[in-house]
């Protein structure tokens, strides 16, 4: 099976399998975009603060997922301190290499 000519047009960032991490990933264009990788096949992180919206889309990207919930990391993150960018990273890094 062929891939759709948009998908296979795309740069190798967006191969299946690579991670993307998204912040603002609860609502809008950061919920767009993360929906969007995940159907592409990547693993996807969605970053945000802590609330019942960041907990809805992720559970909206991991149905979109190839491997479901598998392929998704929900973690509050709060981008204007540093400690949580670090603990994005580290979390990111464990859970998907």
């Amino acid at each position: 099976m062929t891939e759709p000519a948009s998908v296979s047009r795309l740069p190798l960032a967006f191969a299946a399998g690579n991670v993307a991490v998204v912040t603002g990933a609860a609502s809008g264009i950061g919920l767009a975009a993360a929906e969007r990788f995940a159907a592409l096949g990547l693993r996807v992180v969605l970053a945000d603060l802590a609330g019942t919206a960041l907990n809805q889309a992720g559970e909206r990207v991991a149905a979109l997922a190839r491997a479901g919930a598998t392929d998704v990391l929900t973690l509050p993150t709060d981008v204007s301190r540093s400690a949580d960018l670090q603990l994005l990273r580290e979390a990111t890094l464990e859970r998907f290499g």
